[in-house]
């Protein structure tokens, strides 16, 4: 039951993954661009339109969150992982859509009853037992034994009702067409099952000669080939951080008074590691599982755990001697918490009665959690300070700059005093860097998604900030043979390898599809340096790593079983594929799960859709962002991971 309440409750809260994909462009490209005002935000993380997010309830969802990517992890969640996948920034975003959500059916009117929500408790799947509701006592003591309380439970389960009524309002009237749809379910469920043999064009070492008319010719019969990138140019005012370092003013008072309000930041977390034994009871057996416990703890030593876990343990451990290790054990219930937080170093707990379970526990390492002193922090205060400090004086003077000149019309005619950092960017290709701006090509990035002559909003790349404009686009081009030469001398080289490679695929297919005896296939691509790979098909896939191929669809699904093809030519490598076996669907397959599979495909649609609706609807919300808090508690929930 806990595994479906938690599935079922992913299954509600489909908000919180359709913004990490509708909306986390949108808050990237918005921090990065000062988009977000911080003002009138004390206590809170943020505020979209009138509705904020405190600091205290993003620090618990951001807590759960990383509860949850911890497991997944195994336990080994790092800091290093936490900032690469962006948790903290994830778990914002999806707020701040629920936000939005909450904002737009107030605006229409939407609301979630309480005879609504209970019948949604009551009709849930997690609190089913026989087809009834379980009771309100056992719904109150699951959740608590899932670590939430019935009242963030319920608030959760409400804004999810809300957000589903939206969703079917904006939805209404989503339709698919049935070709797509028979085409779809293919794709799905058709599968084969293929042995094959990949030839690539840099296994071939010398390169093959070509002539000056072969490539002439080859230039002037592929000229969609050779094509000059788009290149874009625009007005840059680039303010970089360094600049600002003459006008800090950091003192040592400052540095300590930071370290003093921010001494949670500078604790290295204490550690326990803890195994367990755990035996599973219902109302008839409680009583016989806790005599077994008591019998198992009288006998129970720290050097015996791990054996005795491993014999009668009935949870996920059980196999690695009960070890939950430093962290697992933070899913386990209230009562087992407090159980381990008063055992010491090495000591064995009597029989926990855990909801639905027993349990012993043995903590086997309790490393106290300590406070790392101000001399040793001071370096790394001094740094987050002193870029605080500069990120905010560029980014005031950058604001200043683009009201004047969105004002103006023109970077140039608004940028005042200014004007003097205006530069020309020349003609750049997207992502292109500016050498001694813009290392990363984020202001190439950024004029590739203005209209003529817009000016962009402040942004930031990695050595200051800056306001863009575009001035200058210069579309694709054929290019002489002249400038594409060197490309039109690989095209041509690796043309031949290809069809060197296919006369020798040929006699592979052609060799191994006379060779009947298993050892003899075995020697003879040993003997030519061949690797046989596996793989599961599906139609509009790839064939393992190698490039897609127009066709290959049809190729596959036509051959006949337990023999190598004829070579299948592909950009960079030819293939011979033996098909073991496949899978196909018909119509009348198709009719069968029609019904099913356009209700999950509608579902898909409809999310769809509605995160583009979202999307729309951000620009009628002010949001506002305190990076301030919002850094204080990522630092503060990540602390504990190394």
């Amino acid at each position: 039951m806990l595994k479906s309440m938690r599935n079922n409750v992913k299954t509600l809260s489909w908000t919180l993954w359709l913004v990490i994909f509708a909306f986390i462009g949108f808050i990237f490209v918005q921090w990065g661009s000062g988009g977000f005002e911080g003002e009138n935000l004390d206590r809170d993380v943020a505020a979209v339109g009138r509705y904020a997010i405190s600091g205290e309830e993003f620090q618990k969802n951001l807590a759960q969150n990383l509860e949850m990517y911890n497991k997944q992890f195994k336990n080994n969640l790092s800091r290093q992982a936490i900032q690469q996948l962006g948790i903290a920034e994830q778990v914002l975003q999806g707020m701040i859509s629920g936000r939005i959500v909450q904002g737009e059916a107030a605006r229409l009117k939407l609301t979630v009853s309480d005879g609504e929500l209970q019948e949604a408790i009551r009709s849930h799947s997690a609190f089913q037992r026989d087809g009834r509701f379980i009771g309100a006592e056992e719904y109150e003591r699951l959740l608590a034994y899932n670590h939430m309380s019935v009242l963030d439970f319920e608030d959760s389960l409400r804004k999810d009702l809300l957000a589903d009524k939206l969703k079917q309002l904006v939805t209404a009237g989503q339709v698919l067409d049935a070709d797509t749809l028979r085409q779809d379910y293919r794709k799905e469920n058709d599968k084969a099952e293929l042995d094959y043999i990949a030839l690539r064009i840099d296994e071939i070492k010398e390169e093959p000669a070509v002539s000056e008319a072969e490539l002439l010719a080859f230039h002037a019969k592929n000229p969609a080939l050779f094509q000059s990138a788009e290149k874009r140019s625009g007005d840059v005012l680039a303010l970089k951080f360094a600049d600002f370092k003459k006008e800090l003013r950091l003192k040592e008072e400052d540095l300590f008074a930071y370290y003093q309000q921010n001494k949670a930041m500078f604790k290295v977390a204490g550690k326990i590691k803890v195994s367990r034994i755990w035996l599973a009871y219902d109302a008839p057996t409680r009583e016989d599982v806790l005599k077994r416990m008591d019998e198992v703890a009288a006998g129970l030593t720290p050097g015996g755990f791990a054996a005795k876990a491993m014999e009668i343990s009935a949870d996920e451990k059980a196999k690695d001697g009960g070890d939950w290790g430093y962290w697992g054990w933070q899913s386990f219930s209230p009562q087992e918490k407090t159980m381990i937080d008063n055992l010491s170093a090495g000591a064995i707990s009597s029989p926990v009665d855990a909801g639905q379970g027993f349990s012993l526990l043995y903590v086997s390492e309790k490393v106290p959690e300590t406070q790392e002193p101000y001399d040793a922090v001071k370096a790394r205060i001094r740094s987050v300070l002193e870029n605080e400090e500069l990120k905010k004086l560029a980014g005031e003077k950058i604001a200043q700059a683009h009201a004047a000149v969105k004002k103006a019309g023109s970077l140039k005619a608004g940028a005042g005093k200014l004007v003097a950092k205006v530069v020309d960017s020349g003609l750049l290709t997207q992502g292109q860097a500016i050498k001694d701006i813009d290392e990363m090509g984020y202001i190439s990035q950024k004029l590739f998604a203005l209209g003529e002559n817009e000016v962009s909003e402040p942004l930031e790349f990695p050595e200051g900030v800056g306001v863009v404009q575009l001035t200058r686009v210069v579309k694709p081009q054929a290019e002489s043979f002249a400038v594409a030469r060197d490309r039109v001398e690989k095209e041509v080289r690796d043309a031949k390898k290809l069809e060197l490679l296919t006369a020798r695929a040929a006699m592979v297919a052609a060799e191994l599809n006379q060779l009947a005896d298993a050892k003899k296939v075995e020697d003879y691509l040993k003997a030519e340096s061949l690797k046989v790979e596996s793989a599961t098909y599906q139609r509009g896939n790839r064939l393992g790593d190698l490039p897609a191929t127009p066709g290959l669809d049809d190729a596959v699904f036509a051959m006949a079983e337990n023999s190598y093809s004829q070579p299948l030519a592909m950009k960079s490598a030819v293939a011979i594929v033996k098909l073991k076996s496949k899978k196909t669907v018909t119509d009348a397959d198709f009719a069968r799960e029609r019904e099913g599979y356009t209700r999950r495909r509608l579902d898909e649609a409809r999310n769809t859709r509605f995160g583009s609706f979202l999307m729309s609807k951000k620009d009628d919300y002010k949001i506002r962002f305190n990076a301030e808090i919002f850094e204080k508690i990522k630092e503060s929930a990540t602390n504990r991971f190394r």
